[in-house]
């Protein structure tokens, strides 16, 4: 709403220099009216109702529009949200959407029409009165360029806002993609079996998992294969307060640690690191001691000085307490955004579980013909579990681009809605340089008459351009860094000031809007002299 927002100021910005621009061109009349005994008042509401229609007849264009550009929007979204949690959107017109038009219609009308009627009717009667036709040499004309001026520089700030935010987002995406998940996505599949349906109860469920395990990994093919109770990016976490043995708890310091049941050779299967110790092996049953393998995080924050292997950990929530001795430290990883930090960690083995589970998440790593692979995972839990709903099988890399979902989706938005205001601005800043050096024909006339070169007159107009984008930019960018706090949350890997996007932003305003400026600093440098001193 923000991005849209401001595209609509710097379309407002752009018709009301239109308005600006028709004003000076009808002073004349309205000093006619004033004179013979039309008041301002009548003016301005005679104005702002010129703009009213305009803003109607916009608006009215926008809802025709709007049953496109919802197709549009629509893969768009498709487009940027494929995967299994892509959002079901239904874009029909109602009343409120009908009543939002209206109420943007009128603060449009508001925005682009007030400025310029109060601009137009301010006039000093005599000087345009006894000024030529066009109103060339008015001094009120040349009064009313800083309002023009002013608004053109206040649309060059808010896209340089725009145009920062994109390059924001489109930096905080890249930095995400290139996050390390602290094991290899390539080549591994995962795939959810609920075996609830199945009527498993107790101590059946961890052996019906286990025994899934040994068939899946009888498959040829196969690389690596084990099981874990949450899965990756599966958005399912667990977790309990604990106990560590030698670590005493500072005042009000919350013992929580995340936790989950693996089977047999899920760090080798992934590819995580074992730091010290030994993983999770088929050894570690039901009847022997629960082994704990605990994550670099757990191990640096409750063992800082020692050596964590052989310590006993203890769950100390009231529903399923339980002991374990860590047996081996793993290194950190990511298991359900590349956003999160590493926070302390048990593994348990999932054949002596602390609670009851019925589902479990099966990792499977092949050597590449994942397709093949799949077919025979789904025979296999089909053969096992006639009873069972079919599997969904995912791949890594899928499931890591789908958590990017948002992030993709607000950098599409971003970077289309910049592209707009970019068009926008340099529309507008073409609009009032060419108006611009319209009025001042006789002036590049008598210039090029007394000698001088169309390449000073070509470089005076398009340094006017650029001072104006200079200024723009220097009014933008501080800003843009104020508003870097409101998206801050939506950002990754970015401080408070990124250089490479305001650096982007600024040199990308400033070459669009010198060819904004160019065809018009060109026109004036082309000017004939013997017509332009005609020109009146």
């Amino acid at each position: 709403m923000a991005l849209v927002g401001l595209v609509l100021l710097i379309a407002c910005v752009n018709v009301a220099n239109l308005l600006l621009a028709r004003g000076a061109a009808r002073q004349r009349e309205f000093a006619m009216r004033i004179a013979i005994g039309a008041s301002r008042r009548r003016l301005i509401r005679q104005l702002l109702t010129e703009s009213l229609l305009l803003a109607i007849s916009g608006a009215a264009a926008g809802l025709l529009l709007a049953r496109w550009a919802d197709a549009l929007l629509l893969r768009m979204v498709s487009g940027a949200l494929s995967g299994p949690r892509s959002m079901d959107l239904h874009l029909q017109p109602d009343a409120r959407m009908l009543g939002f038009t209206l109420g943007v219609t009128l603060l449009t009308t508001i925005l682009f029409g007030l400025i310029p009627s109060w601009y137009s009717t301010r006039l000093d009667l005599t000087p345009v009165l006894k000024a030529t036709p066009t109103g060339a040499s008015s001094e009120a004309s040349h009064r009313r360029f800083p309002a023009g001026k002013i608004l053109i520089v206040t649309q060059i700030a808010v896209s340089v806002i725009l145009l920062v935010s994109a390059g924001l987002f489109v930096r905080s995406l890249s930095k995400l993609g290139e996050v390390k998940l602290g094991y290899s996505r390539e080549n591994l599949i995962l795939f959810r079996v609920d075996s609830a349906p199945g009527g498993y109860r107790g101590a059946a469920i961890p052996r019906f998992q286990l025994d899934l395990l040994a068939r899946i990994s009888a498959i040829p093919g196969l690389r690596g294969a084990s099981v874990s109770k949450n899965g990756l990016f599966s958005h399912s976490e667990s977790g309990d307060p604990v106990a560590v043995e030698g670590y005493t708890p500072k005042p009000d310091e919350e013992m929580n640690s995340r936790m989950d049941h693996v089977g047999p050779g899920y760090f080798s299967t992934l590819g995580i690191p074992i730091l010290m110790g030994r993983e999770i092996e088929a050894q570690d049953t039901a009847v022997s001691i629960r082994a704990a393998v605990v994550n670099q995080t757990f191990a640096r924050r409750f063992f800082p000085n020692a050596n964590p292997i052989g310590k006993h950990v203890s769950d100390t929530y009231s529903g399923n307490p339980a002991e374990m001795v860590v047996v081996g430290v793993a290194a950190d990883a990511k298991y359900n955004n590349l956003r999160e930090k590493a926070v302390p960690r048990i593994y348990a083995p999932l054949a002596n579980p602390m609670w009851e589970n019925p589902a479990a998440v099966y990792e499977v790593r092949t050597y590449g013909d994942t397709e093949a692979v799949a077919v025979a995972l789904r025979q296999v839990v089909r053969e096992t579990a006639p009873t069972l709903p079919p599997i969904e099988i995912h791949t890594m890399s899928e499931l890591v681009d789908d958590s990017l979902e948002t992030d993709r989706f607000i950098e599409r938005l971003a970077t289309a809605f910049s592209l707009l205001a970019l068009l926008l601005a340099a529309i507008g800043l073409y609009g009032l340089m060419a108006y611009s050096v319209a009025r001042r024909t006789r002036d590049f006339g008598i210039r090029l008459a007394l000698g001088a070169e169309p390449g000073n007159v070509l470089w005076h107009v398009l340094r006017e351009t650029l001072v104006l984008v200079l200024l723009g930019i220097s009014i933008g960018v501080p800003l843009a860094l104020g508003g870097t706090h409101l998206v801050r949350s939506m950002l990754f890997g970015l401080g408070f000031a990124d250089p490479v996007a305001i650096l982007l932003a600024a040199t990308l305003l400033t070459i669009v809007a010198a060819l904004a400026g160019f065809l018009p600093a060109w026109r004036a440098s082309q000017v004939d002299p013997m017509v332009a001193l005609r020109y009146e």
